[in-house]
Order: C-alpha cells, then sequence, then structure tokens
C-alpha cells in the first residue's frame, strides 16, 4: 500500500514550506518515526517524521523546493507498489530514481495546460484564487507535483495581453486599455508601445513607474538564494514599513540601580541554576509598565484596537543570519526569576531550532536590544500588528550633574517606536517616561 507523504502544516498562518534536507534517499527503508526530512517555514525549521513503515519510493519536491501544505511531497510504500501516475512499479535502483527526481523538480517544471473539459487537478485555494480572478483553470500551467496547480501559479498567470513588467505598470499608471493596445502591436506589449498610447514621450513617464535597473552579477559575484526566515523578514519589514506611520522616542536613562539589583540578585539565582540579565529584567520593567498604558500593550487592524488582557513580551534573538521573536506569555504575572528561566529557555530553543509555533505567535509587545554591539540610538521597526517596540542601546559611563554634584552614572538610551496611528506623542512620551521611573527606581517593583 503506497503512503503519501505531505507537507505538514506547523500553525494557522504556515501556507507552504521548504524542504531544507532529506535525511533519507529515493529506496531507503524507513520506520514509522524516522526522520525523513526538515522543513523550513517563514519562522521556523522542524524535521518530519515517517508516518509508516516501508521504502521511499519517490520524492516529488527535491532540498531547497517549495510546496503547499497538505500537499503531497513524496511516497511510502513496498518495492513492487504503483505510485499515482506511474504505468510501472517504481524501479529498485535508488540511484536512477535519485537522479529522476532531482532532474525534474516540481518547483520549476510546469505541466501543459489542459484543454479545456479535462479534470484540473488544482489546490482548492489556487482554485478560490481563480474564480475570483475568473480564470480558466485549465489555462493556466502548474507547478506543484504531477502538475498540480498551486496558489502562485494563478498568482503569476496574466489573462490578459502579454506584456513587459514596466509596460503593465505604466499601463497602470496612465490607464491604458491594453486588451485594446494588443491588437496594434507585434508580440509582447513594452514599454514604449504605452508610452505612444498616451503620446507621452520616455523621458517624461512619472518617477513612480520608472523601473529599477536589474541587478547583473559581475565576475566573482556570489549569487544566493535567501532563506525562507529572510525572506519573512523582508515582508514582514516592508509590510510594516508601509503600514505604520511611526515615530521614534530616544530618552536617556540612568540604569546606575538596574546594575546593582542585577549584582545582588544574580549569584542567589545563578544557585539555581537561573541566568540573571538586564534583558529580564527590562521584560519585567517593561511588563509592569505597558498593563498602565493598555492602549500600547494593543493590536490595531481594520480598524478595531484590541487591547491584551495579558503582556506577552517578545525578545528579538539572532539567528542564522536572521531575526526571531519569541515571546513570553503572560509576562505581567511572573516573578523575575521565572522571567529569566523561561526567556533562556525560549532563546535556547530559538538557536537549535526547537521552538514551537505557539512561541513565536501571540506577542502583544516586543523588546529589542542592541547594547552588546556598542550601538547608542537606533530606530527599531514594529513588529506588526503590535503598536511599539522598545530598542535598548549600550550602557556608557558617563559623567552627569547629581544634586549640583558632577558624578559618574551608567546611562541607557532607550529608543520606543510607536505606531502614531494609535500611538500619540504624548501618550508614547509618558510610557517611556514611566519606563524609566522603575528603572531607575527597581525597588518600585515590588509596589
Amino acid at each position: 500500500m503506497v503512503t503519501e507523504v505531505l507537507m505538514p502544516k506547523f500553525g494557522l498562518t504556515m501556507t507552504e514550506g521548504t524542504i531544507e534536507e532529506w535525511k533519507v534517499k529515493e529506496g531507503d527503508s524507513v520506520k514509522k518515526g524516522d526522520v525523513l526530512f526538515s522543513v523550513a517555514t517563514d519562522k521556523l525549521t522542524n524535521d518530519v517524521e515517517a508516518d509508516a513503515d516501508g521504502i521511499l519510493l519517490k520524492v516529488l519536491v527535491g532540498e531547497g523546493g517549495t510546496a503547499e501544505c497538505k500537499s503531497v511531497i513524496a511516497y511510502i510504500g513496498e518495492a513492487n507498489d504503483v505510485i499515482p501516475g506511474a504505468a510501472a512499479p517504481v524501479v529498485d535502483k535508488p540511484s536512477e530514481a535519485a537522479e529522476s527526481a532531482a532532474a525534474v523538480s516540481p518547483s520549476v517544471a510546469a505541466a501543459a495546460p489542459k484543454a479545456v473539459g479535462d479534470y484540473v487537478l488544482a489546490m482548492p485555494l489556487a482554485k478560490k484564487l481563480a474564480k475570483e480572478k475568473g480564470y480558466d483553470l485549465s489555462k493556466i500551467p502548474g507547478t506543484g507535483p504531477n502538475g498540480v496547480i498551486l496558489a502562485r501559479d494563478v498568482e503569476a498567470f496574466v489573462a490578459g495581453p502579454k506584456m513587459s513588467p514596466m509596460a503593465a505598470k505604466l499601463a497602470a499608471e496612465y490607464g491604458v486599455d491594453v486588451t485594446k493596445l494588443d491588437a496594434k502591436v507585434q508580440g509582447r506589449v513594452m514599454k514604449a508601445d504605452v508610452l505612444a498610447a498616451v503620446g507621452t514621450k520616455e523621458e517624461t513617464a512619472p518617477a513612480a513607474a520608472v523601473a529599477a535597473a536589474p541587478v547583473v552579477a559581475a565576475e566573482g559575484d556570489k549569487v544566493v538564494k535567501v532563506s525562507p526566515l529572510r525572506r519573512s523578514i523582508a515582508a514582514n519589514m516592508t509590510k510594516s514599513w508601509t503600514t505604520s506611520p511611526r515615530v521614534t522616542y530616544t530618552r536617556a536613562v540612568d540604569v546606575t540601580e538596574m546594575k546593582n539589583l542585577r549584582a545582588k540578585l544574580k549569584d542567589g539565582l545563578a544557585a539555581k541554576g537561573i541566568k540573571l540579565t538586564f534583558n529580564h529584567i527590562l521584560m519585567k520593567v517593561v511588563a509592569k509598565a505597558l498593563t498602565e498604558f493598555p492602549e500600547i500593550n494593543s493590536s490595531f487592524a481594520d480598524n478595531m484596537l484590541t487591547m491584551h488582557a495579558h503582556v506577552n513580551m517578545g525578545l528579538a534573538v539572532a539567528k542564522d543570519g536572521g531575526l526571531i521573536v519569541p515571546n513570553v506569555k503572560n509576562c505581567e504575572t511572573k516573578s523575575l526569576a521565572e522571567i529569566a528561566d523561561e526567556t533562556e529557555k525560549l532563546i535556547e530553543a530559538a538557536r537549535t531550532g526547537k521552538l514551537g509555533m505557539e512561541d513565536m505567535t501571540g506577542g502583544t509587545f516586543t523588546i529589542s536590544n542592541l547594547g552588546a554591539y556598542g550601538i547608542t540610538s537606533f530606530s527599531p521597526i514594529i513588529n506588526q500588528p503590535e503598536l511599539a517596540i522598545l530598542g535598548v542601546c549600550a550602557m556608557v559611563d558617563t559623567p552627569v550633574v547629581v544634586n549640583g554634584q558632577i558624578v559618574v552614572r551608567t546611562m541607557m538610551n532607550l529608543s520606543l517606536t510607536a505606531d502614531h496611528r494609535v500611538v500619540d506623542g504624548v501618550q508614547a512620551s509618558e510610557f517611556l517616561q514611566r519606563i524609566a521611573e522603575l528603572l531607575e527606581n527597581p525597588y518600585m517593583l515590588l509596589v
């Protein structure tokens, strides 16, 4: 009996995954529970185990290939089993089968369009998108396993005349009906054709329609495909940058007493196996301040403000050339020792690829600390749909005036970036002032 190996779905927001590594080769025997492959999502990497005993008969998505969740990426069975779509049993030659799988990657080999009336293999989301756009599925090439049409195939499909990207952009800019223009030109509609249709010279085209020059790799350049994590960061940061009108407020804080507090507590907690850092104290302080400013511990979407009942404090963690943000749930209810213990476990899990999806979702506020790198001021980008993020800078011994006397105190800049759609300047300043007050007088955490 042939068993389908499906692309797993980790969490509600996951729509596709990328095969990072196959742990076994075609023709290898596997047992239920053996690790088959590792899959990378936009947030984490997980190992996936076999659901059945047998032989890995066929790999449909090779390493580096991407497939939608719940789509078939491989088959497990016995040597004489016939996999769907095959005319004969799979050959008992692992090396030849592996070469065949490597030669044809479902992510790049598109199936020929189906004739009208033929049954069309398509994912549910692809069918939904095609219906919404009024596209005929039989005319859309599929790039999924066995020619299955994926959502991205529908998005990439252009139902109208063939056009260059710049021609399409200019047509939208000037309101040109490209269906009429297509009959007047030979082959693909180009930028010059659109400009000619509106009587506009190329040099007078609007600046918004001018495309960036393509990147051309010179000899010695190294071109690499970015990871799913980096692609996710790029998409999320772009979304945040274009969504939130943000303002960054920077304030110097005297953290001498915070340093003293850590010095007094760290040895006692270390004896219990708990490592106490300044990040943990900051998380405790910010969580307390957020309970007093519920509008900042909120999310804003679809013109609705959701004020969260608890503070789920995210801490940006560097991992493999990117950042991930696990969060401590209900941070405002936990002791400093509990926050320290849970945070360090999350950081370790993040760096070893063992974070669960629940650790990555549900955050209500984020702290990003660049103090260890000597940074004294920066503008962190909000982690949507949160409304603010706190940037923590380096601690620097600084001469200051206290009671008319020049003394050396440990100072640290805090940079709060807030979404001005909801958080006004006065409110952001008062929130930052409260954080400063608690850091300069940490005994107030006991009140």
